[in-house]
């Protein structure tokens, strides 16, 4: 094998692995921006539920605020 066909062969190959790594950058772009997206969907849903248990842990407190008001009536009796 002379040395321009070595060449051809090494450039062949250097041509071929750059399209592989351009393959595989776009599927990682693409996994990359879904995980991305449902990030954003998790961190939203998260935020739901954080602000729903808020919500219910300050009914409770008012509720049980109630309830020792109530108790603190009926010991006076």
């Amino acid at each position: 094998m002379d040395t321009l066909e070595k060449l051809e062969e090494k450039i062949s190959k250097a041509v071929a692995l750059i399209e592989k790594l351009k393959d595989d950058n776009n599927r990682l772009a693409g996994e990359n921006s879904e995980l991305k997206q449902k990030l954003i969907d998790y961190e939203s849903r998260l935020s739901e539920i954080e602000k729903s248990t808020g919500e219910k842990s300050e009914k409770i407190k008012d509720r049980l605020g109630n309830i020792l008001d109530k108790l603190e009536v009926l010991e006076k009796f």
